[in-house]
């Protein structure tokens, strides 16, 4: 079975604008002490809890995981956790791209890494306040994991057309599926990452990147997919963050069944990929994308049942076939987080979305 593990960022919203708050530092040590207290009474609670750029934030890491039931335990242990602690004092737990409420304040958490970071983003720090979902695929050799990261390079749009799921922005419709991936293609490293030859040419690439400043160290390529610095992985990241539980795991069983088969595509180029991501950010599962089979420009649910039956064997070994199968049907039915928050909204207001983002930490699994 290959591992993968799971990155997830929350921020703490004011219970009556959806608005991030700017205390996040003394909520984190809360939480933790919260949390350490949970394992001290014999309850299940695995992961590691960690400061985000912004204040405001966390980071939620899984352990490494076989199994989607694995880390869905440890991601349903912390979500209820966080939204039992937002609810004492009375806020909501976001997990979701952008919040919906303006901050009143943009704080980076004290740290020399993120103040570096701060000053190259300059005034895109003020409007940073986006959370994504990271999966890494356990790939050991180097080589191998280059491979692995030129065959997701064309499937990465139809997954966030699956996933998109920050449609406001500042209490407004931002007209998108993922408005997060658009604020974030303001970066100097972002979406497409080019096709690498081998780990030599990758290694080389990141750093002459590095060393023109257009990212602080190596950890800051912030491509939609990348070798992780850290782990023996192939990390996906253009992930915004989800919903649900299932969402979050949804994002991840495809991701890891992409890495495993490696599917045959046609040759890409980054501006078809790019316009491809574009639009999965615009219009989410009713965008038309390149397919990656064949080249042509079809609806996006045609590339995404192309893949799932792609990949059906590696998805079968896996023992997540049952359930990729459950949730892209949930998907088509209900649609991807973005159409449920629109929905939310539309039919009981305001209140209606913060119900819904408050059910994401009220999680039976």
């Amino acid at each position: 079975m290959v591992r993968f593990g799971i990155e997830e960022e929350f921020m703490l919203l004011d219970h009556r604008a959806l608005a991030p708050i700017p205390d996040g530092s003394s909520i984190r040590s809360a939480l933790k002490h919260n949390l350490a207290q949970s394992v001290l009474e014999g309850s299940p609670v695995g992961g590691v809890i960690s400061p985000e750029f912004l204040d405001c934030q966390m980071e939620f890491s899984t352990s490494p995981s076989e199994s989607l039931f694995s880390a869905g335990t440890e991601l349903a242990g912390f979500r209820n956790n966080l939204g039992n602690f937002a609810r004492q004092i009375n806020l909501v737990a976001g997990c979701v791209g952008t919040p919906y409420g303006s901050a009143r304040s943009s704080s980076v958490t004290p740290d020399i890494r993120y103040d570096t970071i701060a000053n190259l983003m300059g005034g895109l720090t003020g409007e940073h306040f986006v959370n994504g979902l990271h999966v890494h695929t356990e790939v050991r050799d180097p080589e191998d994991r280059v491979r692995a990261l030129n065959a997701v390079r064309p499937w990465l749009p139809v997954l966030l057309a699956l996933t998109a799921n920050s449609p406001f922005w500042r209490r407004q419709d931002s007209g998108f599926a993922s408005w997060r991936s658009i604020q974030l293609r303001r970066l100097a490293t972002m979406w497409c990452p080019p096709i690498f030859h081998d780990f030599e040419d990758y290694q080389h690439r990141i750093d002459r990147l590095v060393q023109m400043d257009a990212a602080v160290d190596r950890g800051t390529i912030s491509w939609a997919a990348r070798l992780s610095e850290n782990y023996n992985t192939v990390e996906v990241r253009l992930f915004d963050a989800q919903l649900q539980v299932k969402d979050t795991l949804f994002a991840a069983a495809l991701t890891r069944a992409i890495i495993i088969d490696q599917p045959s595509t046609v040759p890409l180029g980054a501006e078809e990929i790019d316009a491809s991501l574009w639009m999965a950010a615009r219009k989410g599962m009713h965008s038309h994308l390149v397919d990656p089979i064949t080249g042509d420009v079809i609806d996006a649910w045609a590339i995404a049942e192309r893949l799932l039956s792609t990949l059906a064997n590696s998805l079968t070994a896996h023992q997540d076939d049952a359930f990729v199968e459950e949730r892209a049907a949930f998907v088509r039915e209900s649609g991807t987080g973005a159409d449920r928050q629109r929905d939310a909204r539309s039919r009981h207001g305001f209140a209606g979305l913060r119900a819904l983002i408050g059910r994401g930490t009220t999680v039976e699994f």
